[in-house]
């Protein structure tokens, strides 16, 4: 036995070099770690590394509370004034364990491979893997690619969101001056100030516009919940619960709005103390735990204070007769632009390198990037343009990246971690982790399938696109489902 653990352990050993062999050395393996790791950080890292307990904190909070929580009124209306509080807290609590998760495994492979730097997400995917039972090795590289294309997915569909929203910003703004614009002429004029911002590529100067944006957020915020305390509606006036068709369209949103697990491994490893992020009381627990009130707050008011009428972005519900509404929308619209800098320059990270391995060398790399990026933004800029609705776009993103990054990723890796160990000892008593394991790839596999449905009705429906029948879909989600458990066993 001791035998059989020590060629398995040289095969880790074997397999981890063998993958990485297009790398030259261990050097640029552990360069290339740091640059990720500022790539994902930058702009939530407000000071010189390490970070304090209450550095992290803030910055987790800046990376969790984006556009997607003025999309909650919507959301608590797809959900219910009653039962989208009790839906936010039980996808906020999956989420906060599934980052536990991750943050262990990610410790735990770089223990078993003795890793000199601290793997980010997708490496984290890939070594778990690779160093799980047999079954789960060949799927290693896979599951990495996939976990990149995700990332990209979703924060091209921030992007898409961030355009939709600066349109629609101007739309209302130049209705109050009597000038109507069409949508497809306000995506357009937005094209301009966000295609120069893309073309930034100083990181220092990014994390600066970043620390604007997140002040314009702020205050944005604070203002329309004060604005959204005034007057307010009985309870009774508004539904306690939706309709069930509409509940995979809260879904969508509400995962959407809980945006920040890209983050956690570079928030964790920035610290001064990392043992202090995740204990009880540590930063990823308290957290998560301020963005889900946050969250519940500001859906909960915005559906209670606009009822059906509550727009995709709360800022759309501001009336002109608001003394602070030119100011809070051109802010939000100015902090909205320098976010889209922020996260355009994570996809283009992962997608240059392969760009320049597979095409270059260049002789002019720098206007190649130039070119990637403009084509990149045409692209963001594009998808908006197809599916100019705000609310639907958020709730398709959610639905289809947010759910693999969030729900899906997250528990397999823990399972390829755990099953490295014939005990399986770290499944917990009763083996509730395996459970609650199940329990989240299950809920990721429907709503995925139901969030995805809805979403692309809702959008052919705008379009008057005939869609597939409600059998077909049944058909499609129990299909996915029972892979899904198929992949546990």
């Amino acid at each position: 036995m001791i035998e059989n653990g020590d060629m398995t352990k040289n095969k880790w050993k074997s397999d981890f070099v063998n993958n990485r062999s297009s790398e030259k050395n261990e050097q640029s393996r552990k360069v290339n770690a740091v640059h990720r790791l500022s790539v994902l950080s930058v702009g939530f890292i407000s000071a010189l590394h390490p970070t304090s307990y209450l550095d992290t904190l803030f910055n987790m909070l800046k990376g969790n509370l984006g556009c997607g929580i003025l999309a909650m009124g919507d959301a608590f209306k797809n959900g219910g004034l009653l039962l989208s509080p009790v839906l936010t807290f039980v996808i906020g609590s999956i989420c906060v364990y599934n980052q536990h998760l991750l943050v262990g495994c990610s410790k735990s492979v770089k223990e078993k491979l003795k890793l000199q730097h601290n793997p980010e997400f997708a490496e984290t995917l890939e070594l778990s893997f690779q160093t799980g039972p047999k079954r789960f090795q060949s799927y290693s590289i896979f599951f990495r690619n996939s976990v990149n294309t995700f990332v990209v997915i979703t924060q091209m569909g921030f992007c898409c969101v961030y355009i939709l929203f600066v349109s629609k910003s101007i739309q209302q703004m130049m209705s109050w001056y009597h000038i109507e614009l069409d949508v497809h002429m306000s995506i357009l004029i937005s094209l301009i100030p966000i295609l120069i911002s893309s073309l930034i590529r100083n990181l220092k100067f990014i994390a600066r516009l970043s620390a604007i944006a997140n002040f314009c957020m702020l205050i944005g915020l604070i203002v329309i919940l004060y604005y959204c305390s005034f007057d307010l509606p009985s309870i009774t006036s508004r539904a306690y619960v939706a309709h069930w068709t509409t509940i995979p369209l809260f879904f969508g949103t509400s995962i959407f709005a809980f945006e920040g697990i890209s983050l956690v491994l570079p928030l964790e490893q920035e610290m001064k103390n990392p043992k202090q992020f995740s204990t009880s009381f540590g930063v990823l627990n308290v957290g998560m735990v301020i963005t889900t009130s946050l969250l519940i707050l500001t859906g909960f008011m915005g559906y209670l204070k606009f009822g059906d009428a509550v727009r995709g972005s709360l800022t759309l519900n501001l009336p002109e007769e608001f003394f602070f509404s030119k100011v809070v929308i051109s802010s939000m619209m100015f902090g909205i632009i320098c976010t889209y800098t922020l996260q355009f320059y994570v996809p283009v990270e992962i997608i240059w390198p392969r760009v320049e391995n597979k095409l270059g060398p260049f002789k002019s790399p720098l206007l190649w990037e130039i070119g990637l990026r403009v084509v990149l933004v045409l692209i963001t800029f594009l998808a908006a343009d197809i599916i100019p609705h705000l609310n639907l776009f958020i709730s398709l993103i959610g639905a289809v990246a947010s759910t693999f990054l969030g729900l899906i990723f997250p528990p397999l890796c823990h399972m390829a971690v755990i099953g490295s160990d014939d005990s399986n000892v770290g499944y917990g008593r009763f083996q509730w982790r395996l459970v609650m394991n199940i329990i989240t790839l299950l809920l990721g596999g429907l709503g995925f399938a139901t969030g995805t449905y809805a979403s692309v009705y809702e959008i052919c429906h705008e379009f008057q696109i005939p869609l597939m029948s409600s059998e077909a879909v049944t058909t499609a989600a129990t299909s996915i489902v029972n892979s899904t458990l198929q992949a546990v066993h």
